[in-house]
């Protein structure tokens, strides 16, 4: 494995475990200081997807793919609907929430970062 692809898997490892910890009823103890900031959790959801969003890009080297008309990046659709899914599952666990609002600061940080990620690696 090309060492490219560490940052994103150890990356995604701990988003794997703020999932973990969110969904057992635990995450409040680590982050509950995000509700001291004015749309903290939305910025924390723009944050972590976007960061996730641009190791992958960068790992799969910026590829795209063709869906229809619409050429996007690899990276930033493999996040986009993991996250799509993990956020719909939120409305069959207990203690969890669906947030419209949560997705779309999750979609928002895919797209910049992925484009950022682009930018990067044609410069590169």
């Amino acid at each position: 494995m090309p060492l490219r692809w560490l940052p994103f898997l150890l990356f995604a490892a701990f988003i794997g475990f703020v999932v973990y910890l969110a969904n057992s009823g635990q995450g409040g103890t680590y982050w509950s200081f995000l509700d001291d900031i004015p749309y903290g959790d939305k910025l924390g959801h723009f944050w972590l997807m976007g960061t996730l969003s641009l190791l992958l890009n960068l790992a799969l080297r910026a590829r795209t793919v063709r869906i229809g008309p619409v050429t996007v990046l690899l990276g930033s659709l493999i996040v986009a609907v993991v996250v799509t899914a993990e956020e719909f599952t939120q409305i069959f666990l207990p203690g969890r929430t669906f947030d419209l609002i949560d997705l779309g600061a999750d979609y928002l940080g895919i797209f910049l970062a992925g484009r950022l990620a682009a930018w990067l690696y044609r410069k590169h």
